[in-house]
């Protein structure tokens, strides 16, 4: 049952509604799509590919962007695509014990909502599902956004041409939209990349990967394991240091011995679940632009082409969430004054979604941590920022709730980082007697 499937609902927005036009048709684009629909928004989506498809394998869906999907009446059926991880651990790439972990037993008690890991493929087919085919439009490649008379307008590479309301570009790292409402230099290479395959449980002894998101780090490098699809398969994400990457696709296919070449001091059980993948490709990690601002009159960025974050926090999908939802009840609260809606969301949502995206960039560092020195920076770190659901980061992240924080005032509970800080300062100093 949805915990609110809004109070602001399709009757309080009869007689108000406005066009909007949504560019690019990802995981962010539906969900403004559904979340603006459930506001009593017309809404048109326009996506550049010939047809809808999501490519990629896991991704965290993270208690803060639950919410989003219990508030639009879509929590049942997410719980049925995704599998449910029993907390978080870390480990040396070289060996299989835990060095520490983070439970999620208490998650749902805490914050309200449940952890999972799904297929992207499977949560992009739940959101499309949701909204009616007649409302997205595919092969539209937007190559203009531009004011006029009073509305925004969206012209196409094929010639045609529409306009709305409200333009949400919603078109990822690349964003057009961006482009040619602020310009900029577009997404620059953060100097590490990845790999990202799919290994069938099946091939493995029974339980060799357990129920963990596992962070394996080493010399350079590190990776992220979990189960996905009720545990009949392990994602894996991989992450080393590379001086330059070329290839502007964000996924290049590649082999499993390419992959495991690029690891070759990794610990025998994680080298033997890597070798059990059946599908294999790479990409290079790419960082956005510090925007210094998402919106011009009636245009307005979200997710990714607002706020691009390194994949390895595993937020980026989240924060466009948390985004598309707020976007939809300022956008309702203020359905006379669009332009004032757009200031307010973006009022809300840029400190957050800048602090998270800066927390993406330091935590591939902290993954990659490997001298004697650098575990006992991990050990600070990792207390500070993730030892706790009490405390530290994973509260300011987890603990937000776009349903109820929708118009603001998020506190991200500053003194008790401050205890975490001291807490583990005195572990560092016994450390050394």
């Amino acid at each position: 049952m949805a915990r609110e499937i809004d109070e602001l609902n399709l009757m309080s927005a009869q007689g108000k509604a406005r066009r909007i036009a949504i560019v690019g048709a990802g995981l962010g684009g539906l969900a403004a799509a559904i979340a603006l629909r459930r506001q009593g928004f017309e809404v048109q989506v326009y996506e550049q590919a010939p047809e809808l498809a999501e490519f990629g394998a896991g991704i965290n869906i993270s208690p803060n962007s639950v919410k989003f999907f219990e508030a639009v009446g879509l929590a049942e059926k997410l719980h049925a695509v995704a599998s449910e991880p029993i907390g978080l651990s870390w480990r040396d790439w070289g060996a299989n014990e835990i060095q520490y972990s983070l439970p999620f037993g208490d998650f749902e008690k805490r914050y309200g909502a449940r952890y999972y890991v799904v297929h992207r493929s499977d949560l992009h087919r739940l959101l499309s599902e949701a909204v009616p085919q007649t409302s997205i439009q595919l092969g539209k490649r937007c190559t203009l956004v531009e004011s006029r008379n009073g509305l925004a307008g969206l012209s196409f590479e094929d010639g045609t041409s529409a306009d709305a309301d409200v333009v949400v570009g919603c078109d990822g790292i690349r964003s057009a939209v961006r482009a040619c409402i602020f310009g900029g230099h577009g997404p620059r290479y953060a100097g590490t990349m990845c790999w990202r395959a799919l290994a069938p449980s099946d091939a493995l002894p029974k339980d060799y990967h357990d129920r963990y998101v596992n962070q394996w780090s080493g010399d350079g490098g590190f990776v992220i394991s979990y189960r996905i699809r009720q545990g009949h398969f392990i994602n894996f994400v991989a992450v080393r240091q590379q001086p330059g990457w070329t290839e502007p696709s964000w996924s290049v296919p590649s082999s499993v011995d390419e992959m495991l070449a690029a690891f070759p001091n990794v610990g025998v059980k994680l080298r033997t679940m890597m070798a059990a993948a059946t599908s294999c490709s790479k990409w290079g990690q790419f960082t956005g632009e510090h925007a210094p601002r998402w919106t011009q009159d009636r245009v307005t960025l979200l997710g990714d082409s607002a706020h691009a974050m390194l994949a390895t926090f595993g937020q980026g999908a989240n924060m466009a969430f948390e985004d598309a939802y707020v976007l939809a009840r300022w956008l309702n609260a203020s359905p006379e004054n669009p332009e004032a809606a757009l200031i307010n969301y973006e009022a809300v949502r840029k400190p957050r979604a800048t602090r998270v995206q800066q927390l993406s960039r330091t935590e591939v560092h902290f993954k990659k941590m490997h001298s004697d020195w650098d575990r006992l920076r991990r050990e600070l770190a990792f207390v500070t920022r993730h030892g706790s659901t009490t405390a530290g980061i994973y509260r300011w992240i987890f603990g937000y709730d776009p349903v109820t924080q929708w118009q603001g005032h998020e506190s991200d509970d500053r003194s008790a980082v401050r205890r975490g800080l001291r807490r583990a300062a005195k572990r560092l100093v016994a450390s050394f007697r």
